[in-house]
């Protein structure tokens, strides 16, 4: 009986162990065993690889942007980029203390997330409706309602 004990393979204790104070989506204790894990790394790093896109993607365009389309002057738009790039790396630091402080981990990652793509949609809708304006423009003999 001794020897059957000792050939036995234990279960690793870290495989099946509750982690303390996190819960599942549902509300019920995480088990390591069944939570996280290949699918939610995937999750991560995809939505960081897609939040990195389009950041370096605006952050490339914008002043160009600025300049250009909205016709802002180079020091305007140098202002406005620089401001962008402040709040860009500041709201981080203000988002995680409200998080870690008030809101909680996922509300604030769900609040965060939303005011991104609403950014990014207004972004979108700002250039796509100022082209179009643009556009109307040049096709007219009549410069004046364009000015």
């Amino acid at each position: 009986m001794a020897i059957n004990a000792l050939l036995e393979r234990p279960q690793s204790p870290l495989r099946e162990a509750v982690v303390p104070r996190t819960f599942d989506y549902n509300g019920r204790p995480a088990k390591r065993s069944t939570s996280g894990g290949w699918r939610a790394a995937c999750f991560i790093v995809g939505a960081a690889a897609a939040e990195r896109i389009a950041y370096f993607g605006i952050e490339v365009n914008l002043v160009n942007y600025l300049t250009g389309r909205l016709g802002q002057s180079t020091a305007m738009a140098a202002k406005n980029v620089n401001t962008w790039f402040g709040v860009t790396a500041l709201l981080p630091l203000v988002l995680a203390f409200v998080a870690d402080c008030y809101v909680g981990r996922y509300p604030t990652i769900v609040a965060a997330s939303l005011l991104y793509v609403l950014g990014l949609g207004l972004l979108t809708i700002s250039a796509v409706y100022t082209s179009q304006s643009l556009s109307d423009c040049q096709n007219t003999e009549k410069i004046e309602s364009c000015l």
